[in-house]
């Protein structure tokens, strides 16, 4: 059984073979695919994905990449769409690493979501490439949601993981970072407190390393499919030495106190 803390299933990248690729998750035994809007331009899929599929929960959010599609109503949208169904908040957060965002905007929007999920006490995806230093001072002077929040995709640096934990955090790692180029990020990892570690797809971004691939998306093989969480697990286990089974066993764990409260099915061991 797999948790996929972090995807997008929805991506528009992912059309023509979105429900092959979720069969063929939910063949492998995926049991929580947590599925992240960027805009108010992808919610609706992410609310038809969960819809079809128990196993997915949905999550809606503004992106930092993507605030110049925000529209007058956006917050009022993204209320109706966690009023709908159970859901979670994100993907949001702050970027330092792509050039031309609008940082007093990003930090806005961040904060206005941050309030929305700390409000309604459930767990949010954040963003902080190249931007953890400020993120965590945002989050240490606004404070977070008591369920706790994912720190996807984190990258940052070794002394903020404490900090952060204190906080109520969780820590993804992708399949990106398994590449050899990347290996002082996955060290960071060794580190985390295995109760506060989760696995992650970004699918159809940060594909792994093309040997360690174990699916490819039909429209084009250099996309990440989300069936490659078996190959974050794989990759774990070695890193944390501990068996794959037992890990399993900490993820879904894991998985259950961070995302439980708005999981629509529970998670079977």
């Amino acid at each position: 059984m797999y948790v996929d803390a972090h995807n997008h299933l929805q991506d528009a990248r992912l059309t023509t073979s979105r429900s092959e690729i979720a069969s063929q998750c939910e063949k492998m035994g995926v049991s929580l695919s947590v599925v992240n809007g960027t805009s108010p331009k992808d919610w609706a899929d992410v609310s038809d994905l969960a819809a079809r599929h128990s196993w997915i929960l949905p999550s809606y959010g503004v992106h930092p990449w993507f605030l110049s599609e925000l529209t007058p109503s956006w917050r009022g949208d993204l209320e109706r769409y966690l009023d709908q169904a159970p859901s979670a908040l994100g993907e949001i957060g702050i970027d330092y690493w792509k050039e031309g965002i609008d940082r007093e905007l990003q930090r806005t929007v961040f904060l206005e979501q941050l309030s929305l999920a700390r409000d309604r006490n459930i767990p949010v995806s954040i963003h902080g490439l190249k931007a953890w230093h400020d993120l965590y001072a945002l989050l240490e002077r606004y404070g977070a949601p008591e369920v706790g929040f994912l720190l996807h995709s984190y990258s940052g640096p070794l002394e903020l993981i404490k900090k952060f934990v204190r906080m109520g955090a969780y820590f993804s790692c992708a399949p990106a970072f398994f590449a050899p180029s990347r290996a002082a990020k996955l060290e960071v990892f060794r580190t985390i407190p295995l109760e506060r570690l989760l696995p992650e797809t970004d699918a159809p971004d940060q594909a792994p390393p093309r040997d360690l691939q174990r699916s490819t998306c039909p429209e084009d093989e250099r996309l990440n499919h989300p069936a490659n969480i078996s190959m974050v697990y794989d990759g774990l286990a070695r890193l944390t030495g501990m068996p794959e089974e037992k890990l399993s066993a900490v993820f879904m764990d894991n998985a259950r106190r961070l995302f439980g409260s708005v999981m629509r099915a529970p998670l079977q061991a």
